[in-house]
């Protein structure tokens, strides 16, 4: 079984802290702080990424979950998705599980699709069959 994952928008290809964070409107998750990253940012506009999981998601190869553990249900392909500023998904990036050590999660190295072959517009229902909260 794959699982999908959902993650904050990343302008440094999920290999750093982000840059230029409140000029561009697809951080409003990070900046607003609708997802509890605690997000900071200095007074050049870049988050200092203290407790940002995303920087380093494509150098360090693993998701920890803050709720539990992953369990049984974390195997096969994982599928990468932020949410875009219309509210619909972007996948932008793809790996396969490699091991599962409580509520971390470790993958296969990969490398983020390029932003040309982001797949944009997806809903959660369409992938789920239900809304996502």
């Amino acid at each position: 079984m794959g699982m999908i994952i959902r993650v904050a928008f990343n302008n440094q290809n999920w290999m750093g802290k982000c840059t230029n964070v409140s000029n561009d409107p697809r951080f409003s998750k990070c900046t607003t702080n609708t997802v509890d990253v605690r997000a900071e940012i200095d007074e050049l506009g870049n988050c200092k990424g203290e407790h940002c999981v995303e920087k380093t998601l494509c150098t360090e190869c693993y998701w920890e979950n803050f709720r539990g553990n992953f369990g049984k249900r974390a195997t096969g392909t994982v599928f990468f998705v932020f949410p875009d500023v219309d509210g619909s998904l972007v996948l932008w990036g793809r790996s396969k599980v490699k091991r599962v050590e409580g509520n971390k999660v470790y993958f296969e190295e990969f490398q983020p699709m390029s932003e040309e072959r982001w797949v944009k517009g997806l809903r959660a229902k369409e992938i789920l069959g239900v809304h996502w909260r």
